[in-house]
């Protein structure tokens, strides 16, 4: 039986492309619509439909979209793909995000067509509700009471050691929800036009199609989907927008690294601890965010907060401070897993640099301690808190 599709062009040279390239394999229909009651009437008088698809343009891009999305309301077991004379970053993604599968490219693409249509044929047969087990990636978080560079320098390099090793899949993801926002993508020298607010948005097309298009990429291979840079002042993201989206994403990779900070809400990070099997929460040595963690821990205990899977880490680590990581650990009734040290120079360099600190410093302490925290949290060995001390050290973090 012949695939049938319609294409909904102002050029007539999208559906002969189309059929030529496919050949007696489909037959393509050409419908022009003026609004989108047009479009509609005019496809429901065709009759069968296996797929439909769209002309997109830097010019049309925004009433495309609606009408898109309008065929997808009335059609929504009709896969859509966008097509266009080039692969324009944006016009892609405004396809992409008003629902298409894929996006073909004139000349192009010319010679992969009947793989690229069947492709879509098969993943339309496919879909339906997302299964509520299954294979599903492993989520792990760094997460800290206050905005602190720390936070997301510590995931992206968990997540690049992750990577290496290629556990359990061959494609990971350093989700940044951190402040200052965008961090991790100036860390490793991205510029994404993509960010975690428009896949909050896109939750519900969000596909590995989508991923492939939009979300950026590390040379190492590392996707990465952070808040965007120049955002003043931090968004206002629900809970249980970002449990649906992460649940979305660990179904499409192998493992995710979540970096985030009590700018998001102690009810929020309670929320996605539950997702994670294994966490970190990251501190230094000074009384400030020591106590500041305190509060946080404490508040996520008043919500239950999933912390039987936590563990602390004491960052820019220095001997004979004062107040040392086991006492610390202690006194915040959290395990410790380990401290982070190395060169200070060399980590802002590698911050303003956009390159890994193994890239700037591959002998920097921090990459060996990073590499043991990696290797503890893929372990997942179950845990419990210490018991709390008192003495000097808790009257520093306002304990008696």
């Amino acid at each position: 039986m012949k695939t049938q599709g319609v294409v909904i062009a102002d050029d007539p040279v999208f559906v002969n492309w189309l059929q030529n390239g496919v050949g007696s394999a489909a037959e393509f229909t050409l419908v022009r619509a003026a609004s989108t009651e047009d479009l509609v009437e005019r496809v429901s008088n065709i009759g069968r439909m296996d797929v439909a698809c769209f002309e997109f343009s830097a010019a049309n891009q925004d009433t495309r979209a609606r009408l898109v999305e309008a065929f997808i309301d009335r059609f929504p077991d009709v896969p859509v793909v966008g097509m266009g004379a080039d692969g324009a970053q944006d016009v892609v993604l405004s396809a992409m995000r008003s629902g298409a599968r894929d996006f073909f490219v004139l000349q192009r693409d010319d010679a992969y067509l009947p793989n690229l249509l069947s492709k879509v044929l098969r993943r339309s047969l496919g879909s339906g509700p997302r299964p509520q087990h299954g294979a599903q990636g492993k989520m792990v978080s760094v997460f800290s009471a206050a905005a602190y560079e720390g936070t997301a320098f510590a995931a992206e390099h968990l997540a690049l050691r992750f990577l290496e090793r290629k556990l359990d899949g061959e494609r990971g993801l350093l989700l940044d929800l951190s402040a200052p926002p965008g961090a991790a993508s100036v860390f490793l020298n991205l510029h994404p036009s993509y960010t975690l607010l428009d896949a909050v948005q896109d939750v519900y097309r969000c596909d590995q199609t989508l991923v492939d298009t939009a979300f950026a990429r590390h040379g190492s291979g590392l996707y990465v989907l952070t808040l965007p840079e120049e955002r003043i002042g931090f968004p206002r993201l629900e809970g249980e927008e970002l449990v649906k989206l992460l649940e979305v994403l660990r179904t499409l990779f192998g493992f995710i690294v979540v970096a985030m900070d009590g700018h998001v809400g102690s009810e929020t990070i309670a929320d996605l601890l539950a997702l994670c099997e294994s966490s970190l929460l990251i501190t230094d040595q000074s009384i400030l965010k020591s106590r500041h963690s305190k509060y946080l821990l404490r508040e996520l205990r008043l919500h239950d907060g999933a912390l039987n899977h936590t563990r602390l880490v004491v960052d820019n680590y220095q001997r004979r401070f004062g107040l040392e990581g086991e006492n610390l650990a202690q006194l915040l009734e959290l395990p410790l897993a380990g401290t982070l040290s190395g060169q200070p120079l060399n980590r802002v360099q590698a911050m303003n640099s956009g390159e890994p600190l193994s890239v700037i410093a591959p002998k920097d302490p921090y990459l060996r301690e990073i590499e043991e925290l990696a290797d503890l949290l893929w372990g997942g060995s179950s845990i419990g808190a210490p018991e709390a001390r008192g003495g000097l050290f808790a009257r520093w973090l306002g304990k008696s």
